[in-house]
């Protein structure tokens, strides 16, 4: 399957060096801890993954079942619990003993312990800027896949959005209430881009005529976005003898660990393609 990458205002660098031998040890890779954790501004329980990663030649990653987790904010802290309803598919994965909301300008620090190791990161809950409307036409340009299984339309998003900030959004993406899914699709946006007003921002997605096409916006921070920024790159290098060495994405946990805390608020809405 191909990788779908939309990304906007990434400056690509590349640089020519000298041809170099290097031997890799791949027996001496040691596993790091990977953590993946999203709150929003939505009243519910929220989750905390947290895996550990294996050797070079094994796919996947090991789950961590013996973490303690809390999420500390507005003066409050939340417990995490792990596979509250033991599912088998959901072993690694943490939820919240409480529902809960994120508030715009709080900070929340995540705190991991596996094995009397504490992995944390801390990350603002930013403004997300409120859809106005949605609206949709049929794509100036499509592939000829797409054209031949109908999908011929393009969601159009019209948004304010504020010009004495600096913002940085993720989007995705649904079709008939259903994800299309990520990681094959990463869409992050700089507000640099957007200019003051999303006057029919069309989707780099495209719906069939009777869909569900919906679009939700999460408000993300600089260092989300150059997570995903660097995520973008790694999936999409061919390769080949001039592109970089690829490179775990940048983060902003302690101790090594890999992954990416997500604070954000959410804009949502959808639309019935029905011309």
């Amino acid at each position: 399957m191909s990788k779908n990458i939309y990304i906007l205002l990434i400056v690509l660098a590349s640089s020519f060096g000298c041809e170099k031998v290097v031997e890799i040890d791949i027996g001496q890779s040691i596993p790091q801890i990977v953590i993946e954790g999203l709150l929003t501004d939505r009243d519910t329980t929220h989750f905390v993954k947290v895996s550990r990663s294996i050797q070079f030649y094994e796919i996947g990653l090991a789950p961590v079942t013996d973490a303690i987790i809390t999420v500390n904010g507005d003066g409050e802290t939340y417990n995490y619990t792990h596979n509250p309803m033991a599912i088998d598919s959901m072993n690694g994965y943490y939820f919240s003993d409480l529902e809960y909301a994120g508030k715009i300008g709080a900070d929340y620090l995540l705190s991991v312990d596996v094995a009397g190791v504490n992995y944390s990161a801390t990350d603002t809950m930013h403004f997300v800027t409120p859809i106005d409307s949605l609206s949709f036409s049929i794509a100036a340009h499509m592939s000829e896949e797409d054209e031949q299984d109908g999908k011929i339309y393009q969601l159009l998003l019209y948004a304010a959005e504020p010009q004495d900030t600096e913002d940085f959004y993720q989007f995705q993406f649904y079709r008939d209430s259903n994800l299309i899914a990520y990681p094959d699709n990463i869409y992050v946006f700089s507000d640099v881009a957007l200019g003051s007003s999303l006057n029919g921002l069309p989707s780099p997605v495209l719906f069939r005529k009777g869909e569900m096409a919906g679009v939700r916006i999460f408000s993300i921070s600089r260092e989300q976005y150059i997570f995903y920024t660097d995520l973008a790159n790694l999936l999409n290098t061919d390769g080949g003898m001039f592109s970089p060495p690829p490179a775990n994405p940048r983060n902003t946990f302690s101790n090594e660990a890999l992954g990416l805390w997500q604070v954000s608020a959410i804009s949502e809405d959808s639309i019935r393609i029905d011309p």
